[in-house]
């Protein structure tokens, strides 16, 4: 089978541009859509009654990975989480009161950051607020970012028995040399650890992200990486 290429579109997209998140990306946002406009856009998808999908950003972590690009605040005090909250459950409330309450969330995602950078408590309030102002599915698909090195006692199980049925982690690579480069040290022991937790709590999907492209990183070492993380 012939492959044709369009020589055009290679050569624009030849070069280094914004991860795509979203859609728009943020590279588009412009002060030319405001918030009326906005809020037009959310009363008229109320007409087709479409599911909704829920995205939490939670942007605490304790400490930076330098091979990420995501929008952190690195912070070991505990106590910084609370104002972020309070804003975002007003939010909630500003978002949830244009949209129709019959329109189920069938999705649900936090993502950070470190979502586990909030106590068992901040997470059990944060989940109550969604369900205060949206619908959410009772079959809806659940799911969390955590970062095993900051575990503490309680939290996977405080997220499965809020419902939570699906878990995606960092482990980038196993090598030591590599994590050494992207300051970001986690034990091949710990993550079968916690791969054992999520097991025996019922967790029905659990997603483990890979990176290529790493400092230090070689093809073998990759290989390394990928045949371990089958086991």
């Amino acid at each position: 089978m012939k492959t044709i290429f369009n020589k055009g579109l290679i050569e624009k997209y030849d070069k280094p541009g914004p991860r795509y998140t979203s859609y728009p990306p943020a590279t588009e946002f412009t002060e030319s859509v405001g918030k009326e406009d906005y809020k037009k856009k959310l009363l008229e998808s109320n007409q087709g009654k479409r599911p909704l999908s829920l995205y939490i950003h939670i942007p605490f972590c304790e400490s930076a990975c330098w091979f990420c690009g995501c929008n952190v605040i690195i912070s070991h005090r505990k106590d910084v989480s609370k104002r972020y909250l309070d804003y975002l459950y007003r939010e909630m409330e500003l978002l949830g009161g244009y949209l129709d309450k019959s329109r189920k969330v069938v999705q649900i995602h936090w993502g950070g950051g470190t979502p586990n950078f909030l106590t068992v408590e901040e997470m059990e309030e944060l989940f109550s607020k969604i369900k205060e102002n949206f619908s959410v599915d009772e079959d809806a698909e659940i799911s969390v970012e955590i970062d095993p090195r900051y575990l503490s006692e309680g939290q996977l199980e405080t997220l499965r028995q809020l419902g939570f049925n699906r878990v995606s982690m960092g482990l980038q690579d196993l090598d030591e040399e590599v994590q050494r480069a992207i300051n970001r040290i986690q034990p091949e022991s710990l993550m079968r650890d916690v791969m054992k937790q999520l097991r025996d709590l019922g967790f029905k999907s659990i997603n483990i992200d890979l990176v290529y492209g790493l400092p230090y990183q070689t093809p073998e070492k990759f290989r390394r990486t990928i045949e371990k993380t089958i086991e």
